[in-house]
């Protein structure tokens, strides 16, 4: 699922964290230029990983603090955050996301993986141990910090990063208050990718033809060309991740956003599975799920083969569903966590 060094004065923060001055200013005016939404405060604050230092901005809302706060835990691929407020071909998906909880009294904070912008080491050399390694070093960089309220600290992932998401939430359900899922599979690495395979192949006309005359048994030959949708070197670390310990283990509200035209993460396999691991017989009955009809693996319109144009923005079925009362209001309130 393919997604998702400027020199700088540094100075150190209470936190652990890297405060960028000249970074906080050129965000800033960036904002302002591309007339985005200009917070109140937009900091610089990296943190230390395994892999070395990891390079992130955390973004306040208007008013006093601490605030509540939700980290952003990017899909698979390379490209960085910042696309989303620098550069010519700015990015839509994670801007808006950080506005509309803004909106909302939430701090958040977004960061690049191991090697991607300014963040230092290899991502490709990671699996998604090491991922969560990441996310929780940010949870607790986070929670030292006088700014945010840590008993409300919830992690938000899209697409691979929901898997990371529900890693890391279960492996501290004291830490982090809630998760949200993005397009997040509830299966294994191996089922998603010849899922999304052969999706992607009855999408062409012509590798549509070849299957219905080769028949199924075709797909034994899908883990032999995967290499082709991942550097092979990463996918041996993370093709055999199944997530089905860690959604046991979670004991958080999870509010989980699917899309029917999802030619990536197909609603059909992944909501039953994930609804398995929640109800009475499991000690967490905490769990909003919502199919949105129509919308992609970014939730915006489009067909499900990919052949229409799609609009530089979510849709407005996505705002309705991640603003879920169901989750934000009675899941939330009926856990411990809030």
């Amino acid at each position: 699922m393919t997604e998702q060094a400027d020199q700088r004065e540094d100075t150190w923060r209470p936190g652990g964290g890297m405060v960028s001055v000249p970074g906080i200013f050129m965000l800033l005016l960036a904002l302002a230029i591309s007339g985005g939404p200009v917070l109140a405060d937009s900091i610089e604050l990296d943190f230390d990983a395994s892999a070395g230092t990891l390079s992130g901005t955390l973004f306040l809302p208007p008013g006093e603090g601490p605030y509540p706060a939700v980290i952003f835990l990017a899909g698979s691929g390379d490209e960085s955050y910042r696309t989303g407020w620098e550069g010519e071909r700015r990015s839509w998906f994670w801007p808006e996301l950080q506005a509309w909880f803004a909106e909302r009294g939430y701090a958040v904070y977004i960061f690049d993986k191991p090697g991607v912008g300014r963040s230092e080491g290899d991502w490709r050399k990671e699996d998604f141990g090491h991922r969560a390694d990441n996310a929780l070093a940010a949870v607790r960089m986070l929670g030292a910090r006088s700014e945010i309220d840590k008993t409300r600290l919830g992690l938000l992932g899209h697409s691979q990063g929901g898997w990371i998401a529900v890693k890391a939430a279960a492996r501290v359900p004291d830490d982090i208050a809630w998760v949200v899922s993005l397009a997040g599979p509830a299966i294994g690495v191996r089922q998603q990718i010849i899922e999304d395979t052969v999706n992607r192949w009855q999408c062409d006309e012509q590798s549509a033809l070849g299957l219905r005359r080769a028949g199924l048994g075709t797909m034994l030959s899908v883990m032999g060309a995967l290499g082709r949708v991942v550097p092979a070197g990463y996918l041996s670390r993370i093709v055999r991740y199944d997530p089905a310990d860690d959604l046991a283990r979670m004991r958080q509200p999870m509010l989980a956003l699917f899309a029917t035209h999802d030619i990536m993460v197909m609603p059909e396999t992944n909501v039953p599975r994930l609804e398995r691991y929640f109800g009475r017989d499991t000690g967490n009955t905490h769990l909003v799920v919502e199919t949105i009809p129509g919308l992609d693996h970014f939730f915006r319109h489009g067909s499900f083969c990919l052949d229409t144009p799609r609009p530089q923005s979510f849709d407005p079925e996505f705002w309705a569903a991640l603003g879920s009362s169901s989750f934000w209001d009675d899941a939330l309130l009926a856990s411990h966590y809030y």
